[in-house]
């Protein structure tokens, strides 16, 4: 009896913690140039698992968003706005914004770039 008790309350708290708790989203995107060839690289991880994890040259520089799919995820980058939208609307109903978090250049100043980050969570209500 006391071991059904215990699986009970496990049960229990592991519901609520994905009933409040939700899946987070954690994303860190780094943008550089060199050469005049724009490079963005991009990890998503969703509960700590990385879903996609991809980097693309950009030889224009002038592409408003880049779109990475991998895994079934769907990312959006927002390059002028600095923000980002993944493709779950009923949870990301509108864009979120990039944070700068850090800048980097080689010592003769080659190569720079910036990254940004974004935490998201959202709940499983339904």
């Amino acid at each position: 009896m006391e071991s059904i008790k215990k699986i009970s309350l496990l049960t229990i708290l592991f519901t609520f913690y994905y009933l409040v708790a939700g899946i987070c989203i954690d994303l860190n995107v780094k943008v550089g140039s060199i050469r005049g060839i724009d490079n963005v690289q991009v990890v998503l991880k969703e509960d700590k698992i990385t879903k996609i994890s991809h980097s693309k040259n950009i030889s224009n520089g002038d592409s408003e968003n880049e779109i990475f799919e991998q895994n079934g995820y769907k990312l959006t980058i927002y390059h002028k706005e600095k923000k980002w939208k993944l493709n779950i609307p009923e949870h990301m109903p509108r864009k979120r914004d990039l944070n700068h978090e850090n800048a980097y250049c080689l010592v003769d100043k080659s190569y720079c770039w910036s990254e940004y980050k974004d935490y998201y969570c959202f709940y499983n209500y339904q």
